[in-house]
């Protein structure tokens, strides 16, 4: 495998994870949500999309609502278990520009909550779907700080053994710059929405792992007061009782306060 193309997949782990793979999972609505390509449709007033994000699922979503106006469209209903942080953002500033609602069908995890879950000028959670986080695009340079290592400490177990030191170096070059791009295009998206991005990438590594109760959970979630406290107002849950006390958020996230999520980073 080409340093370079390795330093993608490396870019790749810290924007999303197979939310398959990472919970076992082959329910039937946890793998439309991994769609590849997204089945995007537009009906009435409102845009469904299922699946992930990636360049391919870009194209089919520019295809489904080529030539819309903002007003024709009020809401996105969404299940996305993540993908290509990219693409995720190309959705986000769409539903931005559109002023959009975003309600969450069974799933909403990885780059979906980064980018689309926060874009929305309100929120929705459906009963029994959730939001959940499990870094960005700073994951890697979060947990170097946080160990007290430089970058390339964080990335060495990336780089292939029998790589020789011009590769490693060609390695650790590429992937600055790629990040250099990526990191600026995800602040100018999260400075455009007027949010900080602290809650989509304060427990990265084995934060979660350490905490009591930890029971191989994908990522972490925030009850709704807490969302606001992090700029997310606007949001609802329409099933019974707490959103945080529901089914698939005590299965599949950690419970973590927006004051606990802040402490993580300083």
């Amino acid at each position: 495998m080409q340093l370079a193309a390795c330093a993608l997949i490396v870019l790749s782990a810290a924007g999303w994870t197979s939310t398959a793979k990472a919970t076992g999972d082959k329910l039937p609505e946890i793998e439309r949500a991994r769609a590849e390509p997204a089945q995007v449709r537009v009906q009435g007033d409102t845009v469904y999309y299922t699946g992930n994000f990636s360049k391919a699922s870009s194209a089919a979503f520019d295809a489904a609502v080529a030539g819309i106006a903002r007003g024709q469209i009020t809401r996105l209903v969404i299940s996305s278990g993540g993908g290509d942080t990219v693409a995720g953002r190309h959705v986000g500033r769409w539903v931005r520009d559109m002023g959009l609602v975003v309600e969450v069908d069974v799933i909403c995890f990885s780059s979906c909550a980064d980018y689309i879950f926060p874009a929305g000028r309100a929120r929705v959670i459906r009963t029994d779907a959730f939001v959940g986080w499990h870094g960005n695009e700073r994951t890697f340079h979060v947990q170097a700080a946080r160990k007290g290592i430089s970058l390339a400490e964080q990335l060495a177990q990336y780089v292939p053994k029998d790589a020789s030191p011009e590769q490693r170096t060609a390695f650790f070059r590429d992937f600055e710059e790629t990040t250099k791009v990526t990191m600026k295009d995800e602040a100018d998206f999260y400075s455009q929405l007027g949010l900080n991005d602290a809650f989509a990438v304060c427990a990265v590594g084995d934060v979660l792992e350490k905490r009591p109760g930890y029971a191989k959970q994908i990522g972490w979630g925030f009850a709704i007061p807490d969302m606001a406290r992090f700029g997310m107002t606007n949001t609802v849950y329409l099933g019974d009782g707490s959103y945080e006390d529901s089914a698939r958020f005590q299965k599949y996230l950690v419970r973590i306060s927006a004051d606990e999520c802040q402490a993580m980073l300083k």
